[in-house]
This record gives structure tokens, sequence and C-alpha cells, in this order.
């Protein structure tokens, strides 16, 4: 489908409702993916950059999207994940709006918004998220019923249902350019789930040390995996496999193969999305 630079026009797509959306919103992009549930080999990826002179976020989105008419289609779906460090792993069991406000007013006392909660249910816990006022209501006037997600959300979801029953704890790694989310779960459930940021590949070999530290796991014999970013992860794994006995890259999905190549690029929380509807 060519180059990022290329505008989404409306004409690349002739009946978007037989198509999904995903889009991963950052501090300094937009990342899209769009897929056609009918059709093999259709995956369109971009990743459109804020413009750098620009200090609002939302303006910066704004102009994205308006700029890109495709994507203000009927689409039969459409996911936001939405990368943010205002979140809390909370139990399923905190249910009412006042209490999670209590948890995010103490963990983000400036934080001003809405919280939206993630529901990972079959793991024991729930993700509060923080999203501004002002990005949600223009997430959801500009798009038909958006799902939103923070970013940990896909992981933790396919990554437990990878994982299956075993009582050992499994660590994963996803590598993206300046960032690591590191998941950890077990037969029971989700026991870890955050996101480090590091200038180097040995700051994110200590973030995933320290944390299999703090989880008590065994370098002997509790595995650890990596995925994201080919050159991020071979950056650390060489490393890791000094400490510990198992490492290996998570085997890419074979379901989002068939979407098409494409994908090999767009960031693996948003290929893995659509296996955790």
């Amino acid at each position: 489908m060519g180059g990022n630079n290329e505008i989404l026009n409306k004409e690349l797509i002739k009946d978007p409702q037989l198509w999904k959306l995903a889009l991963r919103v950052e501090k300094a992009a937009l990342h899209v993916v769009l897929y056609s549930v009918i059709e093999e080999n259709s995956l369109i990826y971009r990743k459109i950059e804020f413009d750098k002179a620009s200090s609002s976020q939302l303006k910066s989105l704004e102009n994205v999207v308006y700029e890109n008419p495709l994507l203000l289609s009927d689409f039969s779906r459409i996911d936001c994940v939405i990368e943010t460090s205002i979140f809390a792993i909370v139990p399923p069991e905190i249910t009412s709006l006042d209490a999670r406000e209590k948890i995010m007013k103490a963990s983000f006392p400036d934080f001003v918004g809405e919280i939206v909660p993630c529901e990972i249910s079959e793991h024991g816990a729930i993700i509060l998220m923080g999203i501004e006022n002002e990005i949600i209501a223009f997430l959801r006037r500009t798009f038909n019923n958006p799902h939103l997600h923070h970013n940990l959300y896909p992981l933790c979801r396919y990554f437990f249902h990878r994982n299956g029953q075993g009582n050992s704890t499994k660590m994963y790694a996803c590598m993206r350019p300046g960032k690591v989310d590191v998941i950890a779960v077990n037969g029971d459930g989700l026991r870890f789930a955050n996101t480090f940021d590091y200038r180097n590949p040995m700051d994110a070999v200590y973030y995933i040390m320290a944390s299999r530290q703090m989880l008590g796991m065994d370098n002997a014999t509790d595995e650890m995996f990596l995925s994201g970013s080919p050159s991020a992860r071979e950056s650390v794994a060489e490393t890791l496999r000094k400490y510990i006995s198992y490492v290996m890259p998570v085997i890419f999905p074979s379901a989002i193969f068939k979407a098409g190549k494409e994908a090999m690029k767009a960031p693996f929380d948003l290929v893995v999305l659509p296996l955790c509807e």
C-alpha cells in the first residue's frame, strides 16, 4: 500500500462496513491498522507522526484524523488503544466509581479526566485508565462507538490465553523504541503488568530482571518471551540469556499472517487486539 506518507483517502476502501479500524494514540503519533473481515492480505498500516511544532496532543490528533478522511468512514468496529502512564491495575471486586476515583486520585493527584475501566476479568484484574476529557470527547464524537483500551490491555489478554493453565509464571516483554511492556502471567491470572521507559538496551534489561526478582521468579525454570520490534528485541535477548535459561521470541500469530505482511510493521498490541475480542 506504499509508504506511510500517503493520505488515507476514502477511495482506498470500497465498503468500510466490511472493514475494522484500530487506532493507537501516542503522545507523538497515531498508528492506524485497517483490515477486511472477509478478505485476506488486506491489512493497511500507517504510522502518522504529529507535528513536532505543536504542543497540543489533542490538536495534533485532530489534524491527523481530518487530514486522512478514510478514518471517518463507517467501519464495522473501531478500537482505540491509548498509550498512557495514567493507569492502575485493581482487583475486579473494586466496582464502585467512587472507589476507583479514590485509587486514581491517590496515584495521580493532578489528573483531571475520565476513568475508563478495561476489564480483563478472567485474569482477576481491571486496568483503570485515565484519559483527558478533551481527548476522550474528541474520540467519542468523531468515531462511531469506539472501544477504548489501555495499551497493556491487548497484551495482558493475549499472553494470558497463550500461556495456558500451567502453575509456573511466564514473563513477556514487548519491545518498542524507547519503551518495554512487561507482563507476567500464570495459570491463575495476571501477576504483573507495567510499561518502562528506557534509553539504552541495558536499561530495559534492568527493568525486566528487577521485575522478575520482585515476583520471585526462578531464572532457571521460569520462561521469558520477547515480542515487538525485532531490532529492539535482539538488543536485549543476548544479555538476558546470560541470566535466564529460557529466552525465546514470541511466535507471530498465524491468524495475523493471513491479514497481510504490513502486520509485521504495526505495533504488536494493535496486531493482537482482534484476537482479544
